[in-house]
């Protein structure tokens, strides 16, 4: 059976634990651009699938995403955005 949620996206909270949460990574399609904190446009590489009820996650944090071998394929990149749906938790780097 195919895990519906195979990477794991790893980062410290504001307190300075280490949280790993359950999610899917997904490249995008075309060029996507997305607005930074900042202000700056950022081109958006990969969607992000959560499982429902993933607790929000801080725009701008910080993460590693680590895949189902335990290999880190993306290091300290920036959480661009974070939505909390009715049925579904959506994210974008």
């Amino acid at each position: 059976m195919v895990d519906q949620y195979p990477d794991k996206l790893v980062y410290e909270n504001p307190e300075g634990v280490k949280v790993e949460l359950e999610c899917r990574f997904r490249p995008t399609k075309g060029a996507t651009f997305r607005k930074n904190q900042d202000g700056t446009d950022v081109q958006v590489s990969f969607d992000i699938a959560f499982p429902d009820g993933t607790p929000s996650i801080l725009l701008g944090t910080v993460f590693d995403a680590v895949n189902e071998r335990g290999e880190i394929f993306i290091y300290q990149q920036e959480l661009l955005t974070f939505h909390v749906g009715a049925l579904h938790c959506l994210g974008s780097c």
